[in-house]
């Protein structure tokens, strides 16, 4: 399995409130930064939304900020949902984002660029 597929499982388990343990070979390195993420507005990253590693193409800067790429189409980020730094450096090596689709539509709760480090 693929590091960004070890990270996806990890991601699946700790986001969302399940008795299920992770994967066999998921990196249990990454399990602390996962659950201890958090928006710069206090949010829990994973409390409602699902997370997701993008691919390059799938996130850029846009004229307003951040944009990330969800069922082809691109949403703004908002700068609220931005990951607060002080959870540690992003250990992915990829952007991740957490979000949820409804109804409503799309709903950014956090991101993560991919070169923060």
């Amino acid at each position: 399995m693929s590091r960004s597929a070890r990270v996806a499982a990890l991601l699946a388990v700790w986001c969302h409130a399940a008795s299920a343990a992770p994967p066999p070979d998921a990196d249990p390195d990454l399990a602390a930064w996962f659950h201890d993420q958090h928006s710069v507005s206090r949010a829990w990253c994973c409390d409602i939304s699902d997370g997701h590693i993008l691919d390059d193409s799938d996130w850029r800067t846009g004229p307003h900020g951040y944009q990330i790429r969800i069922n082809g189409i691109w949403s703004d980020v908002p700068p609220d949902a931005l990951r607060d730094p002080a959870g540690g450096p992003n250990p992915t090596g990829a952007a991740v984002a957490w979000w949820s689709v409804s109804d409503g539509g799309v709903r950014i709760y956090c991101f993560a660029p991919g070169w923060e480090g």
